[in-house]
């Protein structure tokens, strides 16, 4: 797994890494790729414990070498001038339970909601509902975490 993955500029991507325990557990998160190996992390981080949720967005050059990456699936094309309008969007959602999903605040319900007000507000297209490309997402990197690899793929539920 040391070859670089392979990230389509402007693209916006959902990332479910290893948290490097025996289970099927991922921590989820967007990836905007921006340009050569660089790209920006949107995702909530709990670096206090279980209850203390919070947004982190930060630039990032080692996704796409990443040993912990599992999948990183397409869900759309950002338009270079709503670079700077998404991590503010994405910014705005709450961290708090979730009346849509009804589930507790975690990174992958955070971003469920996140990818519903995307798809809401035309940053992406989605042709298929949230909870299937949350399977989708969760089938590959299960898969990919038992057979030892990461790969890159387009989402079946976007125009992407």
């Amino acid at each position: 797994m040391s070859t670089p993955c392979n990230f389509e500029v402007n693209g916006l991507y959902i990332l479910l890494t290893d948290r490097g325990e025996n289970s099927f557990a991922f921590h989820w998160g967007f990836y905007l790729h921006q340009s050569g190996i660089s790209g920006c992390i949107y995702h909530l981080i709990n670096d206090d414990g279980p209850a203390s949720w919070r947004f982190d967005s930060r630039l990032s050059e080692n996704v796409m070498f990443s040993q912990r990456l599992l999948a990183a699936i397409k869900i759309g094309v950002i338009d270079l001038v709503l670079h700077q309008a998404l991590p503010d969007r994405l910014q705005e959602i709450p961290i708090a339970y979730s009346t849509r999903f009804h589930e507790s605040i975690t990174c992958r319900v955070w971003l469920k909601e996140a990818l519903f007000a995307l798809d809401d507000e035309g940053y992406v297209k989605l042709t298929r509902s949230v909870d299937e490309i949350e399977a989708e997402a969760k089938i590959l990197a299960i898969q990919n975490k038992s057979m030892g690899q990461r790969t890159v793929s387009r989402s079946v539920g976007t125009l992407a």
